[in-house]
């Protein structure tokens, strides 16, 4: 810090920020003085973030006892592999597969044609990410519905992997026999099952109408896995909008409800309401256009950003966000383009000598 000109510096560290914000929301706001606040969490260069979405999870758990499977049942394991995934906020748009639900779709298809039985299902592997992977293990009563099965699931990956190809070129499914497995669900809950993951909005819900390009509302199908005799499904929700984002919510509960499932839901965080007049917003356009070269592009994100809290933690906080070039956070292709982040320094450090 002996090289830069600055006047006095508050830093906040917090925790637990990709699992839900929870360092920001239990932070003591009596601790900060400054009114000002620079945010280092955005991933894209040249441009600044005034506004974020703020969201909420809901977790549907549906009761799925099992009853014991016959002698001569044939079993299957099913995996669908090899999506690219994404981060739930600022990839929803790009309309990537959806593992768990693409399965689903699978399974439901086949199970309209054809018997079997579910005994386990599992997917996704956090609650901000894009599902990238998939499984399901089904039991059948004989091989000749076996070979059924196979064709069904075969058929509907088909017509899958030919809408995703632009996007998902990669997505593999995969069907082997496996060793006899003890149990399995029963009929109505293997239907109820599928059912329910076909009915649960993923994706996209609404554009903004103010801001262009921007996405107001949408919902992520997180994971689903088995625990103690339960499905349990997560499902991330976000909005610019409050009033949208609890409508969404309802709409997951009543799916859930309708199935014959339970819903909890966590307290939802709140957005970061864009103010196009904040002195700080002035600065660091002034700062960037000498600094880089070129005048930056003012923007909101439909990700969950801790400004959201902050700002309502403490009122009349200027705020604003910006970082390196980050692509792909949240899956397996995350980078950051190293020659931004000296770029990136040089505007943060400008910014602070300006501020003084």
């Amino acid at each position: 810090t002996s090289q830069l000109t600055h006047g006095p510096l508050e830093f906040l560290f917090t925790i637990d920020e990709e699992t839900g914000l929870t360092g920001a929301a239990q932070l003591d706001a009596s601790l900060l003085t400054g009114r000002q606040l620079i945010n280092l969490d955005s991933e894209e260069e040249n441009i600044l973030y005034v506004g974020c979405a703020g969201g909420g999870d809901s977790q549907i758990k549906m009761n799925a006892e099992t009853r014991p499977c016959p002698s001569d049942a044939r079993t299957l394991r099913i995996s669908l592999t090899g999506l690219k995934g994404g981060h739930s906020g600022c990839d929803i748009h790009l309309q990537r597969g959806n593992a768990i639900c693409l399965l689903a779709r699978m399974l439901l298809a086949t199970n309209l044609v054809t018997s079997f039985r579910l005994t386990s299902l599992s997917g996704g592997s956090a609650h901000n990410a894009i599902p990238r992977e998939a499984f399901a293990t089904v039991v059948i009563a004989s091989g000749e519905e076996r070979d059924a099965v196979v064709d069904g699931i075969s058929q509907e990956f088909c017509a899958i992997q030919a809408a995703f190809k632009p996007v998902d070129p990669s997505m593999t499914l995969k069907v082997e026999d496996i060793e006899r497995q003890e149990e399995h669900w029963d009929a109505d809950t293997t239907a109820s099952i599928l059912r329910l993951l076909n009915s649960l909005p993923h994706g996209v819900d609404a554009m903004s109408y103010d801001i262009p390009e921007l996405v107001e509302t949408s919902n992520n199908v997180a994971t689903v896995a088995q625990s103690d005799g339960e499905l349990l499904i997560t499902t991330s929700t976000r909005s610019s909008n409050d009033a949208d984002l609890d409508a969404l919510r309802r709409r997951i509960r009543a799916i859930g409800e309708l199935a014959g499932a339970k819903v909890q839901e966590s307290a939802a965080y709140p957005g970061w309401k864009p103010n196009l007049q904040s002195h700080l917003l002035e600065i660091v356009k002034t700062v960037h256009k000498k600094e880089l070269g070129k005048a930056p592009s003012v923007k909101a994100i439909h990700a969950g950003l801790e400004c959201g809290i902050l700002g309502k933690k403490v009122q009349g906080m200027d705020m604003i966000s910006f970082g390196p070039i980050i692509e792909f956070p949240h899956s397996p292709d995350e980078q950051v383009h190293i020659d931004s982040v000296g770029r990136f320094y040089r505007l943060l450090a400008s910014t602070l000598e300006a501020l003084t």
